[in-house]
């Protein structure tokens, strides 16, 4: 069976995310997939069971488990599918367990689009939980937090949940000195927020840099999440109204990533880059 590795949210290879895509897998089981990606140790691999001109399905499998859900995935398997010839026009339909996502082309970016919801600051309901999560991050608690002028805007952004598809933990920190102390006790993280937590800092009006830790996925540290900037989107329009913004993610383990975002309340577009770099074919399938 013959799958395809591209890098994602990077116009160069080697950079980004990278991501298989198995473009023929309708035959294959469940538990040949995951037994695939755990193979393939990649922090996703995606499974296409059916494609048409204007739509696909696939399901998407981390080393360790399946997501309904993923955002480099969603990205990375449209691109590798246009690049294919397998579908074709300026938008497409992805069908995930998650629901239909919508992709569409805009230059040499595909955005996919998602609506979904950002709760309110977590201290509100569960004043203990600032702590709790800066002790997981191995930080000091007064690390927590961001003065959205640093973004642009106005306001105090603190730790909440939002969700674009999969439930994701925001922890905006004060500044580039925070996020580069940021390190996870996987266990206490754990404990705290199953999902992971996706830290963020401002590093200008409109920019942005990011990581995301997800150490319940088998993914200590993500090069770059898509479906954790679209819940960024949503977080930051919750607070902040229509936003636009840059995420670069990845620095810190040596895979920068560049990840665009536009949002406005309940609804968030995120756009990235892919490039390929190399196809291979696996001689034996699980059984």
């Amino acid at each position: 069976m013959e799958f395809l590795q591209v890098d994602v949210f990077t116009e160069t290879p080697y950079k980004g995310n990278p991501l298989a895509v198995f473009p023929r897998a309708g035959e294959l089981t469940r538990r040949q997939m995951q037994a695939i990606a755990r193979e393939m140790n990649l922090s996703e691999t995606t499974f296409v069971t059916s494609a048409a001109r204007d739509s696909y399905e696939v399901l998407i499998f981390t080393p360790g488990e399946e997501l309904p859900f993923a955002g480099h995935p969603t990205i990375g398997t449209a691109w590798t599918l246009r690049h294919l010839g397998l579908i074709s026009g300026d938008e497409v339909y992805q069908h995930s367990p998650a629901g239909p996502t919508s992709v569409k082309a805009r230059g040499q970016r595909l955005w996919f689009a998602r609506t979904g919801v950002a709760t309110g600051d977590i201290e509100d309901t569960d004043p203990t939980a600032p702590r709790r999560i800066a002790d997981a991050l191995r930080l000091d608690v007064d690390a927590l937090g961001l003065e959205a002028r640093e973004l642009g805007r106005s306001g105090l952004l603190r730790p909440a949940y939002s969700n674009a598809g999969l439930q994701q933990l925001m922890v905006p920190v004060k500044n580039l000195g925070a996020l580069g102390a940021c390190r996870p006790d996987a266990e206490i993280l754990g404990e705290v927020s199953p999902e992971g937590a996706y830290c963020f800092t401002a590093t200008g009006a409109g920019q942005a840099r990011a990581r995301g830790f997800f150490p319940d996925f088998n993914i200590p540290e993500d090069p770059a999440t898509g479906s954790a900037a679209a819940a960024l989107g949503l977080y930051l329009a919750s607070r902040l109204g229509a936003v636009e913004l840059s995420v670069t993610q990845g620095v810190e383990i040596g895979r920068p990533s560049l990840i665009r975002i536009e949002a406005e309340p309940g609804r968030v577009a995120v756009g990235g880059s892919c490039r390929m770099v190399l196809s291979g074919r696996l001689e034996t399938l699980p059984e």
